[in-house]
Parts: structure tokens; sequence; C-alpha cells
């Protein structure tokens, strides 16, 4: 998470492989959401800074886009509500940044 930010700028797609790779380690039970959100909104070079670029809401809203494919949106209402996991925190700050796969589900 720490390189994300780097890591774009070589592999634009890097939030939706990462997004890919936690709904996994989600979904077979390895990690819970609530600790891969923490990581996600804590992330980046400055604790934060994944937030502030727009890149926490990519990350999150490709997790979740893969959950619901991959399981129906039964299992993903649970996870999200088990988890108590407030995906409108991870809006970044400027409009600009926003995520149209966050946004689907908020």
């Amino acid at each position: 998470m720490t390189n994300l930010e780097d890591a774009v700028n070589d592999a634009p797609r890097a939030p939706e492989f990462l997004g890919r790779l936690f709904a996994k380690v989600i979904t077979e039970n390895v990690v819970p959401l609530s600790e891969i959100g923490r990581l996600i909104y804590q992330g980046g070079e400055e604790p934060g800074c994944l937030l502030e670029l727009g890149l926490a809401a990519d990350v999150l809203g490709s997790t979740l886009e893969v959950m619901k494919s991959e399981k129906g949106d039964s299992v993903l209402n649970e996870l999200c509500k088990s988890s108590n996991l407030r995906i409108e925190d991870f809006r970044p700050p400027n409009p600009n940044n926003s995520s149209r796969k966050l946004d689907k589900f908020i």
C-alpha cells in the first residue's frame, strides 16, 4: 500500500488488480473486510494519502465490485454489514478524484 502511488504511474490498473487480490482474501475468510478497509484507508507513503488522491476509493471500489460479481449481492451486503465499514468515508475530499466504482456502492 505504501508504494501504490508510484505503482500507478507504471501500472495504471494497479488499484483494480489490488482490489481483485483483496476480494479473494476477504471472500476466502483469510483477512476480514474491516482489516482490508483499515489498510486501504491508512495506506500510502504518508498515512491517508491514498484517500486524498482517490486511490483508496479505486481500490475499495474494485474490491467490492469483484466481491459482488463473484459472490453476489447478499454475500457482499453481509460482509459489508459485519465489517462496520463506512464506505462513504473512502470518498476523496476533492470531488474531482471521485471513483465511479466506489460511488456504485454508496
